[in-house]
């Protein structure tokens, strides 16, 4: 789900002119993003079906969601099984493409801006803008190769907060 809105704060109305002025006009925008875990497919990582890939689906041997979700074991990885390579022989994985999910991701979106008027026609907006702006942590998707080192775990974590100024003239 993603919900956004605009927000235009003029609610000083003190008879200082200067600091009604510098109080009221701003915009601000928080944009919510709250997304489940996206799927992915525990892989072989050997061409066992002898297409020239190594991107097979592993064999399913068990149930991958048994035990909970933590950073070093994702998923059951004790549930799949590397499809051996059989000359001449196709072998194909039985797990479902797409069975498992990776953890959801929230991010807070915000953006704070102001137009300032330099003459009738003329205008400068100024622009605060920052991705994630609560740094929360969101991570990517475990390691989903079945005989590898990082199988099952995750590694990394997708981008942190960033910040960025503008600045642009109306005409």
């Amino acid at each position: 789900a993603t919900i956004g809105i605009v927000w235009q704060p003029d609610y000083y109305q003190g008879q200082n002119r200067w600091l009604r002025n510098i109080a009221n006009g701003w915009e601000i925008s928080p944009l919510a993003r709250l997304h489940s875990g996206s799927p992915f497919t525990v892989t072989n990582s050997l061409d066992a079906n002898l297409d020239g890939n190594t991107n097979d689906r592993a064999h399913l041997i068990g149930d991958p969601n048994i035990g909970g979700h933590t950073l070093n074991q994702w998923f059951n990885t004790a549930a799949f099984a590397q499809n051996p390579v059989v000359s001449g022989k196709p072998v194909d994985g039985n797990s479902p493409r797409d069975l498992l999910s990776g953890p959801a991701t929230h991010t807070v979106d915000l953006n704070l801006a102001r137009t300032f008027g330099i003459t009738d026609r003329v205008k400068f907006q100024f622009r605060a803008e920052a991705s994630n702006a609560f740094n929360i942590v969101n991570y990517s998707n475990p390691s989903a190769t079945v005989n590898t080192t990082t199988f099952g775990q995750i590694r990394n974590a997708v981008t942190p907060r960033q910040i960025q100024f503008g600045g642009k003239i109306l005409f």
